[in-house]
């Protein structure tokens, strides 16, 4: 097969989610697969960033530029295209695999405003009438895309995400290095994500001002400013916290596995998530997990984590407070998220999406069917 896929989001140097996937799964594919030639597409929007598009040192992979519609006539007859980020350019008679990370500008109003929705809404529709096979991370994700934009169900399959190697216990020399680095003294509980209405942030400082005031704890916020960011962090100072919250900002891949591992416990309450990465990276590295009891987070937590109402400040501290009084409890989920994580391998994801490529090209003509209806 010739595969080609846009890895454009992935052209960046501070990668989060949907970067940190498409890097995963190109890797992963380049380890399972010597024998399909591969084609790692960006957008010539990118060129400005090109000291970052990813490449791979095998010889079934190569590098190419798309540009609509003037690609189609230098790239080679293509099998499958794929868009790892929720958009297709013109894939000519190639099949079509999309993937679908979330939905979550159709699930609520209040996670992005109007103009965003409308953007995302028209894409969306449009992609799911138009490819081939459409991949979510989660069955959650799964049941938002028939729900909220009627995606036949037969060609959404579940392809969950995964969990990097390099999310292991970190030993304390480790730890005290990513302490220093951070100005980190004492016990602290670590929020990793975007600072944004939907990760739930103003909830998570609320709950922490509760628990705060019975000991001696930080809360550590790694993270960029989003969506309403302010609004978000306006308890820090409604609620004198001020000495008690670090914005620790954007927290660089490689310090990650030292921070979680030295945090208390992680705390991800977050409102809704596609999958949700960051569990399964603290899971890996020991942390006990505090998370939703909603949208994907179940599917990712098993029962390795303590699961509460993410619109329930009450609910949020006392899962929080549970962990922090609770030895046994901690020591059954360090053991319990460890073995949780390794069900969650990279490798399992880009077999299951190589699964998909086969799939796609064993069945009928996109345009031999389109005939037919």
């Amino acid at each position: 097969m010739k595969i080609a896929i846009d890895a454009s989001s992935a052209a960046k140097a501070a990668i989060t989610g949907i970067g940190t996937y498409i890097r995963a799964l190109v890797h992963g594919l380049a380890e399972i697969d010597p024998d399909n030639t591969y084609y790692i597409c960006n957008r010539l929007s990118r060129w400005r960033r090109r000291k970052h598009f990813l490449r791979v040192d095998r010889p079934n992979f190569r590098n190419k530029l798309i540009q609509e519609p003037f690609h189609l006539l230098f790239m080679p007859r293509l099998d499958v295209f794929h868009g790892p980020d929720a958009r297709l350019p013109a894939c000519g008679r190639a099949r079509s695999v999309v993937t679908f990370h979330d939905v979550f500008s159709l699930v609520s109003d209040q996670f992005s405003d109007e103009a965003f929705r409308r953007k995302k809404r028209a894409r969306y529709l449009e992609l799911v009438q138009r490819a081939t096979c459409i991949l979510a991370d989660s069955e959650s994700t799964r049941q938002d895309m028939i729900r909220h934009l009627d995606a036949d169900a037969a060609r959404v399959r579940v392809v969950p995400l995964g969990v990097s190697s390099d999310f292991w216990p970190r030993p304390p020399e480790e730890q005290a290095a990513v302490r220093r680095k951070y100005g980190l003294e004492g016990d602290f509980i670590l929020y990793v994500g975007v600072i944004t209405r939907r990760k739930n942030t103003r909830r998570v400082i609320e709950a922490f001002g509760r628990v705060a005031r019975e000991r001696s704890l930080t809360l550590v916020l790694a993270g960029r400013p989003g969506y309403q960011s302010e609004d978000e962090l306006a308890p820090i100072d409604e609620l004198g916290l001020g000495e008690r919250v670090k914005l620790a900002g954007y927290v660089a891949a490689e310090d990650l596995p030292a921070l979680y591992s030295a945090a208390r416990l992680f705390l991800f309450p977050s409102l809704y998530e596609g999958f949700g990465i960051p569990i399964l990276e603290a899971m890996a590295c020991g942390t006990p997990v505090v998370t939703s009891a909603c949208s994907s987070m179940p599917e990712v937590a098993g029962e390795a984590a303590v699961l509460v109402d993410p619109y329930d400040v009450d609910a949020i501290a006392g899962g929080v407070r549970r962990l922090l009084d609770d030895e046994g409890l901690r020591h059954r989920l360090r053991g319990a998220g460890i073995e949780r994580a390794r069900l969650f391998p990279w490798t399992r994801t880009a077999r299951e999406t190589l699964r998909a490529y086969r799939d796609v090209c064993a069945g009928p003509s996109p345009l031999a069917t389109s005939r037919q209806t």
